[in-house]
């Protein structure tokens, strides 16, 4: 169940058939009135994640007089595994720690129904990839996010999760742009957008206290929308545009590259150039450094390179990949432009 039925719906407004992150990886379930109707939907209840012991690694070696197996035992390694709802086979999900506990994602239920009613928002998608290892709950909040009147966002709160030991389980808040379906994932210094539950003996009690933190996480949107607002206001040349995307933190001019580097930086830079003066998804931004940030998520969300859809639709959902981190540094160069 790495990649769930991928619906018709949340195709991007300015992109005619471009589906954004949460549609390629995830289920509609948007009917749901209660989180255990939206985990049921997307088949992501009755998991039972569970710890294994006796982890061993082996190794086999292939030789002239045969082939020789050898084994070694892991003693501060466990595995975790599930049962798939739909086979009801028992699926090796990963190696962990020995501190890990693992948490059940019905656990989340009275935290994802509790952060609906306060905020009247619904439940929008919801799935698991990376072979079960990773799992999401998104929930739309009303209304529309227009920035500078024009400019529209839907905003969600979603539960992100993990049964790897990868990250902490978090409630994160974080816009998705309707005209190009970009993941407006970036980190906001003063701006908390995530409240984390860690995969340790001291889980279950961090939920209680969880209910009461969710307040804390629409500080970042009005945060999000002041900052946008400033780039939305600051003009931006295409000089500047490339000067921005040639510095260190994003894809910087490679010294002595062979051939295939060369052409792959000129093609990724035509790409970002047209994304930035000609898309049909900047018209109403463009020549502003906040059409500039979005062109470089455009290219990271929809253009980069990948193996598939689906491994560039996790990236753009990861809060500490390649991805956030690029983003997050365009963001603070171009604020520096506007102050």
């Amino acid at each position: 169940m790495t990649v769930l039925e991928i619906p018709t719906t949340g195709t991007a407004l300015r992109a005619p058939g471009r589906k954004d992150a949460w549609t390629i990886l995830g289920a509609d379930v948007s009917e749901a009135n209660t989180a255990r109707e939206a985990l049921e939907m997307a088949d992501l209840r009755d998991w039972d994640v569970r710890l294994m012991g006796n982890v061993t690694a082996s190794e086999v070696t292939i030789h002239d007089d045969g082939v020789t197996a050898t084994e070694v035992k892991m003693p501060d390694t466990r595995a975790t595994v599930r049962t798939n709802p739909r086979t009801g086979g028992t699926e090796y999900l990963s190696a962990v720690g020995r501190k890990y506990t693992p948490v059940q994602i019905e656990a989340y239920e009275n935290v994802l129904d509790l952060a609906r009613r306060e905020s009247g928002a619904v439940f929008h998608k919801a799935g698991a990839y990376d072979g079960g290892r990773k799992f999401f709950i998104s929930m739309s909040l009303p209304g529309t996010v227009r920035i500078g009147g024009v400019d529209e966002h839907n905003m969600h709160l979603t539960l992100f999760g993990s049964h790897d030991g990868s990250s902490a389980n978090s409630l994160h808040i974080g816009p998705t742009r309707l005209d190009c379906g970009n993941m407006q994932r970036i980190i906001i210094a003063g701006a908390k957008h995530k409240v984390s539950v860690p995969h340790t003996a001291s889980a279950l009690d961090k939920l209680v206290s969880l209910e009461s933190e969710l307040a804390v996480l629409f500080d970042w949107q009005d945060a999000f929308e002041r900052e946008a607002e400033r780039m939305l206001n600051t003009p931006l040349s295409l000089g500047q545009f490339e000067q921005l995307v040639t510095s260190r933190d994003l894809w910087p001019i490679p010294t002595s590259p062979t051939t295939r580097t060369r052409k792959n930086y000129e093609a990724r830079m035509d790409t970002l150039r047209s994304l930035f003066e000609n898309a049909d998804t900047q018209e109403s931004i463009r020549g502003t450094a906040w059409a500039g940030w979005n062109a470089i998520g455009e290219y990271l969300d929809h253009y980069a390179k990948a193996n598939s859809l689906s491994v560039r639709a996790a990236r753009s959902l990861s809060d500490v990949g390649a991805v956030t981190k690029k983003k997050t540094a365009a963001h603070r160069q171009l604020l520096a432009l506007a102050a």
